[in-house]
């Protein structure tokens, strides 16, 4: 068993032991809300409600680590135990076993958004990202392979700068590539709360295009536009087009994706608003 201790996580590598890994994995899905994951790998996120719970897990793994590792020190298990606070990594590793190495490409656009874009596409990794930025209105294109996310200032700021130092996210090796002279731009940018005026201006511009797919306008309820979207998604549901022409059906399947995304950003949004996390 090896452990790697960050910032904001802690991976734990098992070495061909599948019942340990397992074992761990059931235990996590019975004790913990949020989790992701797949065979090999999963991750726990952090939780404030789940303090206690997380701390017997940790100490749990760290009597695991004493038992497997005889040249274990204190101050390694003291820092298993200590890491209540950080997301929980999990991960089986097989004997040879070549890691995957991941690049991202870190753009920052005109509009002040952040995109992500990968080399490879990764749905585990990309749900990764969206719960990290879980206070954000993020974006993923399938076709492009890039996940986009609106700054909430400061706190984005924090968020970029953790992340960037991660060196291994789920078991994989990720490198980010980005212009540091930009970046440095940027961070100083989120960082100013004399700009919090022109970010949301930006966040609305970006909001009124999906107003726009449910035919709706920036000043309308909440209620309206979920009164457009059950309409909308009601006619050009896929089903609806099954026995029809594969060119329709293609058709109202994009028609039908482009209005989910659209409500489901514009509820996003909506949700951040009553929870007032538009604030650095």
């Amino acid at each position: 068993m090896q452990i790697l201790c960050s910032r904001n996580s802690i991976s734990i590598h098992i070495i061909e032991d599948t019942k340990a890994f397992y074992f761990l994995q059931n235990l996590a899905e019975k004790k913990f809300a949020k989790t992701i994951g797949k065979k090999s790998k999963f991750i726990i996120f952090q939780q404030a409600e789940e303090h206690v719970q997380r701390r017997y897990f940790l100490k749990l793994i760290s009597k695991m680590y004493a038992s497997k590792n005889k040249n274990f020190t204190d101050t390694t298990l003291q820092s298993i135990q200590n890491s209540v606070d950080k997301n929980i990594k999990i991960s089986l590793i097989k004997a040879n076993q070549i890691s995957q190495c991941i690049n991202i490409s870190m753009v920052f656009e005109e509009d002040f958004r952040v995109k992500f874009v990968f080399d490879t596409a990764p749905l585990l990794l990309i749900n990764y990202l969206k719960i990290y930025f879980k206070d954000h209105a993020t974006e993923y294109s399938y076709h492009d392979k890039t996940l986009t996310i609106s700054p909430l200032a400061s706190k984005t700021a924090r968020l970029l700068s953790n992340l960037l130092e991660q060196k291994e996210l789920l078991g994989a090796f990720v490198t980010f590539k980005y212009d540091k002279k930009r970046y440095s731009a940027y961070q100083k940018f989120l960082e100013n709360k004399s700009y919090q005026d022109v970010i949301q201006d930006s966040l609305h511009q970006f909001l009124e295009e999906h107003y726009r797919v449910l035919g709706c306008v920036r000043t309308d309820s909440f209620k309206v536009v979920r009164a457009h979207y059950l309409k909308l998604a009601k006619k050009y549901h896929p089903d609806r087009f099954e026995s029809t022409s594969r060119f329709l059906n293609k058709y109202y399947t994009k028609k039908f994706y482009h209005i989910q995304h659209a409500y489901n950003i514009i509820k996003l949004h909506h949700d951040h608003e009553k929870k007032s996390l538009f604030v650095a």
